[in-house]
């Protein structure tokens, strides 16, 4: 379960959706088996981790608990103040997973992978990971461990957005490492919730290029094609993205949730395999898939003010 949304005005916390809502939506996820919780002291300026702070309670043994360290705290002393603040923040005495959430070229990788090591040494981090990493610089950081273990690359990895097929994964199943896709359902626009008629007009979404006009119209074969592989198995289409994803076992989705309905949602994409026909249906409707990434000069003056 993906937290970034959560004490985040940009996907609307507390007009949207509310504390109530997520504490609702991640109990039921925890009660339903769901057992990985993702977070990072950036979601929220540490609002994320306060809220799942407060649901964890009395339940930190059921769960595999990952967060993030920003990539301007990378320093070696840096990274040791932020993991005590992120633990205060989720009231545990360890972390899962500790990710470097990006990398920082100004910052020695060696000086960041030390005070990880420190971090597993004290008890404070079971294991270390990294996000929006390349092929290349996972391999330096697996380079500049050197008693701790380096488990996980979090990346954006969906159905539209493959970019980690091209070396990065055939790299990480190779290392038995594993792949953490954020943005699996490509920011909701593979939920089938959205077309050229109904675009989002507001927030986060409103200025992804994959939802300009353009792309809706050509990803709506890609659509077609979910939607029919879904009414013969009983599933919606984002359930069958979903199911795409985890059918490599090196890969683990990570949904955001907000409400307890986008975990029944998501609940229903697990316990059933894609054949290889039906596999070889969605290969052949992507293969024809080509992104325009280009923006319109608002949508990039809107990119740059809000970093998104």
């Amino acid at each position: 379960m993906g937290t970034w949304q959560i004490g985040s005005d940009s996907w609307g916390w507390e007009k949207d959706f509310s504390k109530q809502d997520v504490m609702e939506a991640l109990s039921y996820g925890l009660d339903s088996g769901l057992n990985f919780i993702d977070t990072a002291e950036l979601y929220g300026g540490g609002r994320s981790e306060e809220v799942i702070g407060d649901i964890i309670k009395g339940r930190r043994e059921e769960i595999v608990l990952a967060s993030k360290v920003f990539p301007t705290h990378l320093t070696y002393k840096g990274v040791l103040k932020a993991c005590n603040r992120s633990l205060r923040r989720l009231q545990v005495s360890t972390i899962d997973l500790y990710q470097i959430h990006f990398p920082n070229p100004l910052i020695p990788l060696r000086q960041t992978m030390r005070a990880m090591e420190t971090l597993v040494k004290e008890g404070k981090i079971r294991y270390v990971g990294v996000s929006n990493f390349s092929t290349s610089r996972t391999k330096k950081a697996l380079k500049a461990l050197e008693s701790a273990q380096l488990v996980s690359n979090q990346v954006r990895y969906n159905l539209l957005q493959r970019g980690a097929e091209r070396s990065l994964l055939p790299f990480l199943q190779e290392s038995e490492m594993t792949l953490i896709a954020y943005s699996p359902m490509a920011q909701g626009l593979l939920s089938g919730r959205y077309s050229v008629g109904n675009p989002p007009k507001t927030g986060i979404r409103a200025i992804n290029p994959l939802f300009s006009p353009t792309n809706m119209k050509r990803i709506q074969p890609i659509f077609h094609t979910l939607l029919e592989i879904g009414a013969r198995r009983g599933k919606s289409i984002s359930q069958v993205a979903l199911n795409w994803l985890i059918r490599d076992s090196a890969v683990v989705p990570i949904p955001g949730v907000k409400r307890r309905s986008h975990v029944e949602e998501d609940l229903g994409a697990v316990g059933w395999r894609l054949n290889d026909e039906e596999l070889t249906e969605i290969a052949g409707v992507l293969a024809m898939f080509k992104r325009d990434l280009v923006l319109s000069l608002p949508r990039m003056v809107l990119r740059t003010l809000f970093r998104v």
